[in-house]
């Protein structure tokens, strides 16, 4: 499982590189650099808080992982939404942590478990601002209506069924999506409210650096933008989709086109730090791990040796 962990690892980099080089960033000048900097350590604070939030999931689910492997297995797959379909984001961090295929699946299963809760948290979020901004239009309507879907597909059991019936009709494959306990996951849901709650504050705090304009409505448009991107399956990190909902979100709240624009694009180099960032750490604490582990094993070794 670690060799193709590993193997999944490099892929992801690659598309990470692809998509880099895709892209064409202007960095504009920046106005307020003391808010530039808070953006970064809530940003940063969030990344961590994801880490912890797997941790509490697998816990919940009866799985007792250290808070070293939750932060090494989600972090060290960060860049797996950048390959083409959501599945790697699903089963790269249940990989690591898996010894066989019976601990994959279960832990596969928690992991979706925890994006279905992550993506219903984020439209919660950001539903009531953008029903005030977009009224009775197609997204607002868009919105309630995932909202009101992903509810009864996630809590309720009978429409639960009934769904994945239709859905397994129509793919002609009988598929397997975890039901929500709303009581047995308000943990989960406590802890991913709070991630959501540190990257919301960044990116306004983020948007405060490069524009004295800026309203505190504004910021909804990044849980908004995210959850939409989720949704793009073909879209590899909602490239394109995410930038697009952000510029036409800040744009109907009074921000003008150019800098809506250049916030929106420079949000992406930003969401980007904060992966680096818990990639890194990831790799420190398992290499600092590995070496600990070694050197136990030595000592160990060692001990037994004098014993005879």
């Amino acid at each position: 499982m670690k060799r193709i962990f590993n193997i999944f690892l490099f892929i992801s980099f690659l598309f990470l590189f692809i998509y880099l080089v895709r892209q064409d960033y202007i960095i504009p000048e920046v106005g307020n650099r003391s808010f530039l900097a808070m953006s970064f350590i809530c940003l940063f604070a969030g990344f961590y808080v994801s880490t912890l939030s797997w941790k509490v999931a697998l816990k919940s689910h009866g799985f007792i992982n250290t808070g070293s492997d939750a932060l090494v297995s989600h972090g060290l797959s960060v860049f797996a939404k950048y390959i083409p379909g959501k599945i790697w984001v699903i089963l790269g961090r249940a990989g690591y942590l898996s010894e066989g295929k019976s601990e994959l699946k279960n832990r596969s299963f928690v992991s979706l478990k925890e994006q279905l809760i992550y993506m219903w948290t984020g439209f919660l979020v950001s539903s009531v601002p953008t029903i005030i901004f977009y009224r009775l239009q197609w997204i607002s309507m868009l919105v309630l209506l995932i909202i009101a879907g992903l509810t009864l597909f996630l809590f309720f059991e009978k429409i639960h069924t009934w769904i994945l019936m239709i859905l397994g009709k129509i793919f002609k494959k009988e598929l397997e999506i975890p039901l929500v306990k709303f009581r047995h996951s308000l943990p989960m849901i406590g802890s991913v409210m709070l991630i959501w709650l540190c990257w919301t504050a960044g990116f306004y705090l983020f948007m405060l650096a490069f524009s004295e304009t800026i309203t505190p409505i504004m910021m909804f448009a990044f849980p908004l933008s995210v959850c939409f991107g989720l949704i793009a399956i073909i879209l590899p990190g909602g490239l394109g989709l995410r930038e697009g909902i952000i510029i036409g979100y800040l744009t109907l709240a009074g921000l003008d086109v150019e800098n809506a624009t250049t916030i929106s694009f420079l949000n992406r180099l930003w969401f980007i730090s904060g992966e680096v960032f818990i990639f890194l750490l990831a790799t420190v604490v398992r290499i600092v791990g590995t070496r600990s582990s070694l050197a136990a094993n030595t000592r160990s070794g060692k001990s037994s040796q004098i014993q005879h």
